[in-house]
């Protein structure tokens, strides 16, 4: 059985990975133009018939930002353009000085932006914002943090930004990154 889920897995990531690749060759200067988005995991199932990759255990997704989680969904169009990445169990996002946690995130390529659930939380230095929803936009680099039935939003605006230093990309990877406490 393991064979036989290999080589179509094999084939669907293949076919996410070239057309993601043609996209940002065949537009470079344009804005929608994507870069890969690699993934590493413990498992990985295709299920061809349903557009759908799902990776499990220690996941790092890698675009123009780094996601850490325990399980990843990946479903992709007719196409085979990736279409939404839901990410879920313990799932951190790095994106430059911004680091979010939560227990849930979907990643909407199109519109580029991650809704976060369960427990959000998006900290900038040391400025902290928590609700129930979060909704980051990573074109504008804003966000919407929204209270559910009632609830409220919490925000930690600290006098001093203390940011530490520009991280050195290629001393820390990407895995060392989701692999810190959360």
């Amino acid at each position: 059985m393991k064979k036989k889920m290999i080589l179509p897995a094999l084939l669907a990531l293949l076919v996410l990975s070239v057309n993601s690749f043609a996209k940002e060759a065949k537009d470079p200067g344009t804005t929608d133009a994507r870069k890969p988005v690699t993934v590493t995991s413990d498992t990985m199932e295709a299920i061809s018939n349903e557009n759908l990759v799902i990776f499990r255990g220690n996941v790092v997704a890698i675009e123009d930002f780094t996601l850490c989680s325990d399980e990843l969904q990946i479903r992709y169009s007719e196409s085979r353009d990736v279409k939404e990445i839901e990410a879920s169990g313990n799932v951190r996002i790095f994106k430059d000085d911004k680091t979010s946690t939560s227990d849930k995130a979907v990643y909407d390529r199109a519109e580029r932006k991650i809704t976060l659930t369960g427990k959000p939380q998006v900290k900038q230095c040391t400025d902290t914002i928590k609700g129930d929803r979060i909704t980051v936009f990573l074109d504008d680099d804003n966000a919407v943090v929204e209270g559910d039935k009632g609830g409220r939003v919490k925000a930690v605006i600290m006098p001093e930004k203390k940011c530490s230093e520009p991280r050195q990309e290629k001393a820390t990877s990407e895995e060392a990154r989701c692999k810190g406490p959360r």
